[in-house]
């Protein structure tokens, strides 16, 4: 309860700073006058809209807190879910009520706070269920929370690192064409779904166990579980990677090109996500690996590991943005991904025990076939189911292509890596089969 007074007290002042200060901040970001203010109303239309959402970083925050209680009661699936809310108030807003506000971006906006409301209001009866709802309670001096911050400063940086990165983009994008911030946004959001599915997941169950191994000193037994944490990682990246590299621009075609969003949109974010596809890889396992410090409560590993990434992207990125604009700033943020991973799994060998490379390497092989055939299959089925139906709404009819495209192409690749003899089929499987038995 004390630590979420203090956490409430802060969150509460940095969110009221925002409001206040929301012009100042978002000219600063994005270049002022050489960059948003360029395109009149861009720059104002912006700050007003940040003044509306910045309540979500309190909002979020609280639900980040409250999902961590959960979690330490092996309380998984509400945290799980209660995101869903903001996906739905999201798209209730553009479906319903993008044309209630002069400007329909506002809807956005207003659900973007009503979402964060919703996504923490859903875990509060559990809370009050299992008897662990905080209350205020005074911080000062608590000993308690003076353990909490010392054990959780390395985190803060390396939790932070990602932000600074993310702001460190939007600055970049802010010097190159006009509707690069969205392009990365819109790439970013669809990256964001198999990482949040799978990826997260992945680290967030495997860190009760190794955290067991660590505490027994039990270190081949906590080397092998991380192994089997990354090949499963990759061989859920693998597939996704495949695909998004050859139906890129038909998935932002059928989601967004539509309004104001234009096929030179499409183009564009297509050639974003198509980089990032390659870095849906290395994020997926950066999150699998780093739970493996945190079970050490070595926190400072990946902070380090995250802050040497960043400095990579920042001197990257401008060489690469030179030539290749925003595909170039794209392709800076996976390459430093691929960076944080290796420095993270050099760390994981030194620390706890060298990585069976033999092992982890035979399994890529397979699933890399397998991902090459799903990609395969993915793009022919999209072109023959094109090919054939020649009338009908053309959303409807390549909407209707890529969702048969994207089914058949998981089947294939589940079939390929069981002919090849992965084992992380079966388990991916039999897990499926309990869940839907449920």
């Amino acid at each position: 309860s004390a630590l979420f007074t203090l956490l409430f007290t802060v969150l509460s002042a940095v969110t009221l700073l925002g409001i206040f200060n929301s012009d100042f901040l978002i000219s600063t970001l994005t270049l002022g006058d050489r960059g948003f203010g360029q395109a009149a109303g861009k720059l104002e239309l912006t700050a007003q809209m940040a003044r509306i959402m910045f309540g979500y970083i309190l909002l979020v925050s609280l639900y980040a807190f409250f999902m961590g209680i959960l979690n330490t009661f092996r309380i998984f699936w509400l945290p799980a879910v209660a995101p869903a809310l903001w996906n739905v108030s999201v798209i209730v807003a553009v479906l319903f009520f993008r044309n209630s506000f002069e400007e329909p971006a506002f809807a956005l906006a207003w659900a973007t706070l009503i979402g964060g409301v919703a996504q923490m209001v859903l875990l509060i009866p559990k809370l009050v269920e299992i008897g662990f709802f905080p209350k205020i309670r005074n911080w000062f001096g608590n000993p308690s929370v003076k353990r909490v911050l010392w054990a959780m400063g390395p985190s803060l940086i390396g939790l932070s690192v990602t932000q600074i990165a993310i702001i460190i983009n939007t600055y970049f994008a802010s010097s190159l064409s006009e509707g690069a911030n969205s392009w990365i946004f819109y790439a970013d959001r669809l990256l964001e779904l198999p990482l949040s599915l799978f990826a997260v997941s992945l680290g967030t169950v495997s860190l009760p166990l190794l955290s067991d191994y660590w505490s027994r000193g039990q270190r081949e037994e906590m080397v092998h579980a991380a192994v089997s944490a990354l090949k499963m990682a990759l061989f859920l990246a693998l597939p996704c990677s495949a695909i998004i590299f050859v139906a890129s621009e038909v998935i932002i075609r059928v989601l967004f090109e539509h309004g104001r969003f234009t096929a030179f949109d499409t183009e564009m974010t297509g050639q974003v996500l198509q980089i990032y596809g390659f870095g849906i890889i290395f994020a997926s396992c950066v999150r699998v690996i780093a739970p493996a410090f945190f079970a050490m409560k070595n926190t400072w590993i990946p902070a380090l590991a995250a802050a040497l990434a960043l400095i990579g992207h920042v001197l990257i990125a401008p060489l690469l943005m030179a030539r290749l604009n925003v595909s170039g700033l794209a392709m800076s943020s996976t390459i430093s991904g691929a960076l944080n991973f290796l420095i993270l799994v050099s760390a994981f060998g030194y620390f706890v025990g060298t990585v069976s490379w033999n092992g982890l390497g035979r399994a890529f092989i397979k699933f890399v076939v397998g991902a090459s055939f799903s990609g395969l299959t993915c793009w022919s089925v999209h072109k023959g189911i094109l090919s054939a139906i020649s009338g009908g709404p053309q959303r409807v009819v390549e909407g209707f292509a890529l969702a048969l495209a994207l089914v058949l192409a998981g089947i294939v690749y589940l079939g390929i890596t069981h002919w090849l003899g992965a084992a992380e089929t079966r388990v991916f499987i039999q897990a499926v089969s309990k869940r839907i038995k449920k």
